[in-house]
């Protein structure tokens, strides 16, 4: 018997598969918040005219995927949530896992995507994200001791920045890859020196988003992560080689 996968030909999805992405379709057109109940499995079963089996296959498929959660008990159920890009992150880090990928290549997939992403954002940004990024520098420039402090306005500097150039589908991947090779929780330190270079790094690109200047944010945000990667190589070359490992 020839297996559908040998010969390039898709197999027809699963009646549950079917009914998972109506849901899901259903969910994202009704505008359901997290939180939000679904109708209960008796109520799906006569709806989908299709048995217990497979109403549960295609919850279970959509609790797989983050869309849902299962509330147990009396008066439980279908409950929506709704997928986030650490979600796509934990898929990720199971594909690279397999690949042999290290951290040292989400490093340089995440070299690759910031610079555009600055240049964009000098497309598009508004006054108030700028300020917003401008206080990052500020703090971090306030309590250059204080890890915290660097760690929380170093998100929100990456965060605003991927925000303000308005792109959704490069915002969700370059949140996963921040999941996937976070140097932090894999044991980077910095001095206070290294936050105050950081500082002023982005203290550059801020002046070259304010000015509109693609080009320059480009470059700029391209100067600071080959500095990011040369400190990880110089510090840290076991944890930068360090293979990417699903930790589910």
């Amino acid at each position: 018997m020839t297996n559908a996968a040998t010969n390039g030909r898709r197999r027809n999805p699963k009646m549950s598969e079917v009914i998972a992405r109506e849901l899901a379709t259903h969910i994202v057109e009704a505008g359901l918040a997290p939180g939000s109940v679904l109708p209960t499995e008796r109520e799906m079963i006569e709806s989908f005219a299709v048995g217990r089996a497979t109403i549960r296959e295609a919850l279970r498929l959509l609790e797989t995927r983050n869309v849902i959660t299962i509330r147990p008990g009396p008066g439980g159920g279908p409950v929506v949530r709704r997928p986030r890009p650490c979600d796509l992150g934990e898929a990720l880090s199971l594909i690279l896992q397999f690949e042999d990928a290290s951290l040292d290549d989400v490093m340089e997939a995440r070299r690759a995507l910031e610079p555009m992403i600055a240049r964009l954002a000098a497309e598009r940004i508004s006054d108030a994200e700028i300020e917003v990024l401008d206080e990052t520098v500020r703090l971090i420039e306030a309590s250059p001791e204080d890890p915290e402090v660097f760690h929380e306005q170093n998100r929100t500097f990456h965060s605003t920045l991927c925000r303000a150039a308005h792109s959704v589908v490069l915002e969700v991947f370059l949140d996963s890859l921040a999941s996937v090779a976070d140097g932090v929780s894999g044991g980077v330190t910095y001095s206070p020196r290294r936050y105050l270079a950081a500082a002023r790094m982005h203290a550059t690109i801020v002046t070259a988003l304010r000015a509109r200047d693609g080009a320059a944010a480009e470059q700029a945000m391209r100067e600071h992560m080959d500095e990011t990667r040369a400190y990880w190589h110089k510090k840290y070359r076991d944890l930068a080689s360090r293979p990417v490992v699903w930790r589910g």
